[in-house]
């Protein structure tokens, strides 16, 4: 996997709610860039944060030829996302 950019991970801060977190993992799913986790408190909507973010995302990756994931976790599945 490739280092994700600051820029990257800003932008997805900005877009996402100020409680959110926006993390980096250092695995791969399927051969995947870039895999990034934002994890959410209890009642946000999921789904719609993630089709907020695939955007950027998209856009990221046409501009710099990779293929990131991108996934929105409530914040108590850190551990099973692989963050302590």
């Amino acid at each position: 996997m490739k280092p994700v950019s600051r820029a990257l991970l800003e932008r997805l801060q900005h877009l996402a709610p100020a409680t959110a977190e926006v993390v980096p993992l250092e695995w791969d799913h399927d051969g995947e860039d870039h895999n990034i986790a934002v994890f959410v408190d209890n009642g946000e909507d999921r789904q719609a944060l993630e089709d907020r973010l695939l955007e950027t995302v998209m856009d990221y990756d046409e501009a710099h030829g990779t293929f990131t994931v991108c996934l929105v976790w409530p914040k108590e599945k850190r551990t099973l996302a692989g963050v302590g």
